[in-house]
């Protein structure tokens, strides 16, 4: 029989002027005990759990079985048994607990900053990325943006992904691809550089220089190379002395930029680099790819307002509107 006495409820004598509670129930840290009771088949580990004594577990579970009138577990010598009645309990309870976790953590997402991972090469999140970071966070402080830098190019929707700047055709499936810019690839050296190499005018003529290589086991930064670039030119022979290889872009501009050699210039990178004065183009020539540089995010991805907002910033700052 149901014990009414250990049940909260609020329709007693002493509560007059107080709503009804809609719930007969017992305390509800008996059932919190009792769930781990039942799911451990043990008073032991279950007051391991909740920092309790194994008596006072004990005592919880007993004041629960008098105040439902049922028996919920049997003492065996060693062991404890989940009654039937138990069972439908435990049941219930645990849909009860992970319902309330699941609705904990939904809200405790919807507090947290909107955060947002993007990813893109090297020396695109290097060079050009993370020189403006700043202004985003000044326009969108509640954001919190990742940037994943690497060669492998990773897709949205892969692991934590939500924007990648791809180079290519601008066709993934399942993408939406925005053009940023197409691609511009120039020689480019320090002033000192050239000041000691004053013959250096002509694509020929980087044939007698030390050209500095990126070369890391895959096509580089949209498979332009030298050997590319000097056929381009209409430049088919072997350059005359030994060149500098690195498996790193910003390792190249660094080279390039302490006087070591001439390297290959991508124009959303060094551009800003000729601009300052930092580096300068000895040859006047370029050569421009069909493909080029895309912001892609999925379909569904662009109805998050923090990732619309990320998108909608970064093609204001490339057509300069930012």
């Amino acid at each position: 029989m149901i014990n009414d006495q250990l049940f909260q409820d609020l329709s007693e004598p002493g509560y007059e002027g107080h709503a009804v509670s809609k719930y007969r129930l017992p305390p509800l840290d008996l059932f919190h005990t009792f769930e781990a009771v039942a799911r451990h088949r043990s008073f032991t580990l279950a007051a391991e759990e909740l920092c309790l004594t194994q008596s006072a577990v004990s005592r919880q579970i007993k004041t629960l079985e008098e105040a439902l009138g049922l028996r919920l577990f049997r003492r065996l010598h060693r062991a404890i048994e989940v009654t039937a009645e138990g069972q439908l309990l435990f049941e219930a309870v645990t849909r009860g607990l992970e319902d309330i976790s699941g609705c904990l953590a939904t809200l405790g997402a919807a507090a947290r900053a909107p955060q947002i991972t993007v990813s893109a090469s090297v020396a695109f999140a290097w060079f050009w990325l993370m020189p403006r970071l700043e202004r985003f966070g000044v326009l969108h402080p509640d954001v919190d943006l990742r940037v994943l830098a690497t060669d492998q190019p990773v897709l949205p929707g892969v692991g934590d992904v939500d924007v990648a700047i791809l180079f290519g055709s601008g066709q993934w499936d399942g993408l939406e691809a925005r053009l940023l810019f197409g691609e511009r690839v120039y020689p480019v050296c320090s002033p000192a550089y050239l000041r000691d190499h004053p013959l250096l005018h002509r694509p020929e003529d980087l044939l007698d220089q030390t050209l500095l290589h990126l070369e890391y086991g895959k096509p580089s930064l949209g498979g332009v190379d030298w050997r590319t670039w000097l056929l381009r030119q209409g430049v088919g022979g072997q350059p005359v002395r030994r060149g500098v290889r690195f498996n790193s872009y910003p390792m190249v501009l660094e080279a390039a930029q302490a006087g070591q050699g001439v390297a290959l210039g991508w124009s959303y990178i060094t551009d800003p680099l000729v601009a300052d004065g930092r580096l300068v183009c000895p040859v006047e020539r370029t050569v421009q790819t069909k493909d080029g540089y895309y912001l892609c995010a999925s379909g569904e991805a662009v109805h998050s307002s923090a990732i619309a907002a990320f998108l909608h910033w970064i093609r204001a700052e490339v057509t300069g509107d930012g």
